[in-house]
């Protein structure tokens, strides 16, 4: 189960039909195709504090624009995964938003960490949604290893990438000119196309 924003327009917005849809969706989407195998198999719970988070044993992780914080991890029950999203609000400093996870599972908390830079490293790899599968089946990405490292099946990233997209995908259709809410990449492109965002090796 993930927890949400209920109203985020571009991150995490229910639909009428009560689904959601926005980034954040489909990162949770991402673990869950990952893990099991789907990307359908996830439920999201929209949440307004930590504290419900916290109170909720059911919740596995939090999608929730927060920002990766000092006092936010320090007391221990929680820790963050990995920065997903650089936001630049006024004060002329970025934000570094990040999932949120229990600190006693570090096995999950490792697979939500691999899973946001292989959406990355598909990116820079020029692996999308239509061609991951094949990527796989021609050993060309990831490398095979990474699935007996995580404890996932061989083709964990390849079946994440062909059901969700890689990062531009998933950024395009949530925050681009079509999207919810249009947002111009800025910091969070690639830092080989000028941004700040450094895919981690995924081998």
């Amino acid at each position: 189960m993930c927890g949400v924003p209920p109203q985020d327009p571009g991150f995490s917005q229910r639909q009428p039909d009560g689904s959601f849809q926005g980034l954040e969706i489909d990162l949770c989407r991402a673990v869950a195709a990952a893990v099991l195998g789907s990307s359908t198999q996830v439920r999201f719970v929209a949440l307004d504090t930590v504290h419900e988070f916290l109170a909720d044993p059911r919740i596995d992780l939090v999608f929730h624009r927060l920002s990766w914080a000092l006092t936010r991890e320090a007391p221990g029950q929680l820790e963050f995964g990995p920065v997903y999203f650089l936001e630049a609000p006024a004060n002329n400093r970025l934000e570094p938003l990040a999932p949120l996870l229990r600190s006693d599972d570090a096995d999950f908390a490792r697979i939500v960490r691999w899973t946001v830079y292989a959406l990355l490293d598909a990116e820079q790899s020029g692996v999308d949604h239509t061609t991951a599968e094949q990527a796989g089946v021609r050993g060309q990405w990831p490398a095979g290893e990474t699935g007996a490292a995580l404890g996932l099946p061989p083709d964990w990233a390849n079946r994440m990438v062909a059901q969700v997209g890689n990062y531009a995908e998933i950024y395009e259709h949530n925050l681009g000119v079509r999207g919810a809410r249009p947002l111009p990449r800025g910091p969070n492109r690639l830092w080989r196309d000028g941004g700040l965002i450094v895919p981690l090796l995924l081998h």
